[in-house]
């Protein structure tokens, strides 16, 4: 089959800094990936509009929609039950309380699917693992923010209304910072890349901030970030006591990031013997397309009909 008839899934990964997209294939190939910074796709004051854009010059572009089964989105945002709305989005807040799935259905009439990113990142990794029914997987991707996704029962925690799993947005005891998301002393404001940031341009800044843990990563402001990082993640072991662990996000994929403290700091705050014992602790795959190959593998699993005909 020539490539120009292919049939594709498209996966988007809309983070807090960039969008990547690529078209993927059923036998999980991916093509005519690339990302941009999301500032230059998405327009605050017409984010659907813009969006729309987007993903219709990508379409013509590279396939045709005829060659597009459907298109799956991964958004760092709290997904309505449904999966039809982003309820909020703090760092992408233009796309708060919109239904981005009626619109996009309506404009290309093909399915559309939406999730929280760090479920599809999951996803990704869950694909390459061999995980058993009874098996609990925490992520925790910290990236522009802190993302967190959590899998038992062979599915994704989602929560009566969607919103399960914002880690980040835990309370820190005595601490009035403001968040993004309204509230204040959110742990994200101190265990995210936005803090990070924060700590480069106060006293790092005669490095470029890639290098940051090249440089710095004994410098006590740093350790500390590490063990800030630890405890949210420590947290959420000592209440679901996992199989695996995965981590991952652009912060820990960073040149010379310090992953042996940060194991160190997770292991002194989780509760001994177990779960300590034996916490199994995997890092993600370091690829951009994870979010894209995650969100493909999902869709594709949903359009597949029980004898395993592809609904085209």
């Amino acid at each position: 089959m020539e490539i120009k008839k292919q049939k594709y899934v498209i996966g988007v990964d809309i983070g807090g800094t960039h969008i990547r997209i690529g078209a993927v294939t059923h036998e999980n190939n991916l093509f005519y990936y690339f990302k941009k910074k999301v500032v230059d796709v998405i327009n605050v004051h017409e984010p659907i509009e813009s969006l729309i854009r987007f993903l219709e010059e990508y379409i013509q572009e590279h396939m045709g929609i005829k060659q597009v089964m459907a298109i799956g989105m991964g958004f760092p945002s709290v997904i309505s039950k449904d999966k039809k709305s982003i309820h909020s989005t703090p760092n992408l807040e233009c796309l708060s309380n919109t239904n981005i799935v009626d619109d996009l259905q309506h404009y290309f009439k093909i399915p559309i699917f939406i999730e929280k990113d760090v479920n599809y990142l999951l996803q990704y990794e869950l694909s390459k693992r061999t995980i058993s029914e009874e098996d609990i997987v925490l992520g925790f991707y910290i990236g522009t923010g802190f993302g967190n996704s959590i899998y038992l029962n062979q599915n994704f925690l989602r929560g009566k209304n969607g919103a399960a799993g914002e880690l980040g947005h835990i309370p820190v005891m005595g601490d009035e910072s403001s968040c993004q998301c309204g509230n204040s002393g959110c742990i994200e404001v101190h265990a995210s890349g936005k803090a990070l940031v924060s700590l480069y341009q106060q006293y790092f800044s005669d490095v470029p901030f890639e290098q940051i843990f090249v440089k710095y990563s004994e410098d006590k402001r740093i350790r500390d970030f590490i063990r800030t990082l630890s405890i949210p993640i420590a947290t959420e072991i000592n209440i679901f006591d996992p199989n695996i662990v995965i981590l991952g996000g652009g912060v820990l994929g960073m040149v010379d990031f310090p992953k042996k403290q940060l194991e160190e700091s997770i292991f002194h705050y989780t509760r001994k013997p177990w779960p300590a014992n034996g916490l199994t602790i995997e890092y993600a795959e370091d690829t951009d397309a994870a979010g894209i190959l995650g969100a493909a593998r999902s869709i594709y699993g949903r359009l597949y009909l029980n004898k395993g005909n592809l609904v085209c």
